[in-house]
């Protein structure tokens, strides 16, 4: 084997082909580092989640939805829903017949029971609850009291919500109580004896007519 001795020449371009050699090999291990960089972390870039921030402010932050009172909500909360008084309660089934004969043209009625003698009449500026038939209930206001010289009380008024359309009337005597309440639907009557009576809704005119007959009195003439 033959060796040849290198020139300073030839060693200075080898020096700098070695070199090249090694730089382009650097360069070649950084390059797929570089491009992986975007996905590798260091301790320094890791993110870390920040805990989040309380939102005890926020309900106050928001504005509140204003409160639209409609005409008809406004009308409601003027009319008041529960009565000052009661006036008498539909009799159950047990209760007794009333003694008060009830007239056979009377065809829509029920039995009614209440205190002869309560301890609060009705007085003027009062509500009065008055229970009707198929549980309806309708509400009078007290508008005027009358003491008799014979020691009866009577109450006038009107029904609640109709102005002065339907007007009602209530007496209480010794030992009997009589009203008359006028409503969309028709007039009614209740009349009572010792706490017992009748509500009954009172016939039409024309019921209580015969056809041809007379309803009024003669008056003669005084010579």
């Amino acid at each position: 084997m033959q060796l040849y001795k290198l020139s300073d020449k030839q060693k200075i371009i080898a020096i700098v082909v070695l070199a090249g050699i090694a730089c382009a090999s650097m360069l070649l291990v950084q390059l797929p580092q570089t491009a992986k960089g975007a996905h590798m972390w260091t301790a320094e870039s890791i993110p870390v989640a920040q805990p989040a921030k309380p939102m005890m402010h926020a309900k106050a932050e928001m504005p509140s939805s204003p409160v639209i009172q409609t005409p008809q909500l406004a009308a409601s909360k003027m009319i008041p829903t529960t009565a000052d008084l009661k006036s008498w309660q539909m009799g159950d089934v047990k209760a007794a017949t009333p003694k008060i004969p009830l007239s056979e043209k009377i065809s829509n009625y029920a039995i009614v029971q209440l205190e002869q003698h309560p301890a609060q009449l009705p007085l003027m500026g009062q509500q009065i609850q008055l229970p009707m038939l198929n549980g309806q209930s309708v509400v009078a206001n007290v508008e005027s009291t009358t003491k008799n010289p014979n020691g009866d009380y009577s109450w006038s008024g009107h029904l609640e919500g109709y102005g002065t359309d339907y007007p009602v009337v209530m007496t209480y005597g010794e030992h009997s109580i009589f009203a008359t309440i006028t409503t969309p639907e028709g007039s009614y009557t209740m009349e009572s004896t010792d706490g017992l009576g009748w509500l009954y809704k009172n016939p039409a005119e024309v019921e209580l007519s015969n056809p041809g007959a007379k309803d009024f009195l003669d008056v003669t003439e005084a010579r």
